[in-house]
This record gives structure tokens, sequence and C-alpha cells, in this order.
């Protein structure tokens, strides 16, 4: 939904094609990091943030408990909004591809 490339909120069309040209993040990598962590920390966790993955227009985060990865949430790369991901499920694992 925030991509702003591709995304279905990428402006009037949507992933029709038309819209908004995607514009700089405002939010840093850092800032973003630091956005993420506040979060959950303010839900009494102790769950981490990870690295963050940068998309068009937001950044995602795997958080961590002892390490391993838990669930994933996105920062909005404009605004700061948090965007959980509870529609997962239980994290099973990670696959590199190749090209």
């Amino acid at each position: 939904m925030w991509n702003a490339k591709y995304g279905m909120m990428r402006g009037f069309g949507g992933m029709m094609g038309y819209g908004a040209a995607p514009v700089a993040m405002s939010v840093s990598p850092d800032r973003a990091t630091q956005i993420a962590q506040d979060w959950l920390a303010q839900r009494g966790t102790t769950y981490a943030a990870g690295n963050p993955d940068t998309f068009y227009g937001y950044y995602t985060f795997h958080y961590l408990k002892d390490g391993r990865i838990v669930g994933m949430l996105s920062i909005n790369g404009g605004s700061g909004q948090v965007w959980f991901h509870s529609w997962h499920g239980n994290f099973i694992q990670t696959r590199e591809l190749g090209s």
C-alpha cells in the first residue's frame, strides 16, 4: 500500500500506472529505526527492531526477540507512521533467491 512507485496508494489510478511520481523520503533509515524501536518499547515488549529494508516510500523491519525474527512492521518514509504487520502469522524462515 505504501509503495510510492508501484503501490495502490501511489496517487489517482493506483496500480493502473498513473499518479504521482515517487518522492524522496524525509524520514532517514536511522530515524525510521528509532521510530520502530520506540513503537515496540511503548508496547512493553523486549523486541528489537532489526535493520531496515528500504522500499519506495517506506522501510520494513523484521523485529527480533533473542536475535530471532518474530514479526514485521513498516515505517512510512514521509510521515513516520507505523504499520504493524499482524496478518503474516508465525515466522517460519527466510530464503535468499538468486537472480
